[in-house]
């Protein structure tokens, strides 16, 4: 898959299904990510708008997006929950939620929500880490999270399409494998319960994203907690990977990031990444600088309702995003 899956080690390679490494799959790049994940929210739609197919693969690169976590307790699985406050109480080390099953990622319009279903760490052929220090405005607190690769298989969660439409009857499995038969549904969105029955004959409400659903997009996250132009001279232009989309609305000095280095260079390399769309926050007056001519650029200026400074990111109105072509 566009050359991807030749800078892993063997180990634990063999956990990742093989539909993720073929060439046909889109890709789509993501440099200082962090926690957001509504650019998927977004590909979803616009892909469904016009009849594209939706990015199966995302690279997300973030140096410290694994040394705190943002989010309340009420975004994860209620028996994470449990672990995670038995754990503090002892005072021990708490497991992070980007790299635990059934971590909800982010809840989206209408009860829309992406949750892991399983995540692996995976290790480069070489290595290519550690650059100059320099490149880093907050380097003294790079923790040691930093400087690895995890693989996280993840479901996009449509409420109307993928819960709403079982029955009575119906068979559906937990992300723990688990089988199970649907009693009944409580349609109330951010709160949606099943009532089901196990092979045992036990019967209880269970929170909708607790469970894998057939017709759910099903996708894959490889996170490198590593600085940006690092992976991408060291890994991505080094090993020639192919990149079809890149969000690019939250990276470096002047993007709110911790970066010294901006990344609008990526621009330069369009032709070489094979670039289709792109999504960037930036008025096209201040990017333009930067861009070489070629085909099919889009640009997409979403309207947010938080300034992106606050730790919360801002809620993405979909349907009131603006599609320019350069």
């Amino acid at each position: 898959m566009k050359n991807l899956k030749n800078i892993f080690q063997k180990t634990n390679l063999n956990k990742i299904p093989d539909r993720y490494w073929d060439d046909n799959k889109i890709v789509c790049y993501y440099p200082s990510s962090g926690y957001d994940f509504r650019h998927i929210f977004f590909w979803d739609y616009y892909c469904g708008k016009q009849n594209e197919q939706f990015p199966e693969i995302y690279i997300h690169t973030d140096i410290t997006c694994l040394d705190f976590n943002p989010y309340p307790k009420e975004y994860m699985d209620p028996g994470f929950r449990g672990m995670y406050q038995v754990l503090e109480k002892e005072g021990k080390p708490l497991p992070h939620p980007l790299i635990h099953n059934a971590y909800i990622l982010e809840v989206f319009g209408n009860g829309n929500s992406i949750v892991i279903k399983s995540w692996n760490e995976l290790f480069l052929n070489d290595d290519v880490f550690y650059p100059n220090d320099k490149l880093y405005l907050f380097s003294d607190q790079i923790g040691k999270n930093a400087n690895k690769v995890f693989a996280i298989q993840c479901q996009l969660i449509n409420l109307e399409k993928d819960v709403y439409s079982l029955g009575k009857g119906d068979k559906i499995k937990t992300l723990s494998g688990q089988s199970h038969t649907i009693i009944k549904l409580e349609k109330r969105h951010f709160h949606t319960k099943i009532l089901v029955r196990d092979e045992k004959g036990d019967e209880w409400f269970i929170n909708y994203n607790t469970f894998i659903y057939p017709t759910a997009k099903q996708f894959i996250i490889f996170l490198f907690t590593m600085e940006n132009s690092n992976f991408f001279y060291d890994v991505l232009i080094k090993n020639n990977i192919k990149i079809d989309f890149l969000f690019h609305i939250n990276d470096g000095g002047a993007s709110f990031g911790g970066s010294k280095t901006k990344m609008d260079f990526i621009y330069l390399y369009s032709e070489t990444l094979g670039l289709k769309k792109m999504i960037i926050d930036f008025t096209l007056k201040e990017k333009q600088r930067h861009f070489r001519e070629w085909e099919d650029f889009n640009y997409f200026n979403p309207k947010v309702k938080r300034h992106p400074r606050i730790r919360k990111y801002p809620e993405i109105i979909i349907n009131e995003w603006k599609e320019k072509k350069v």
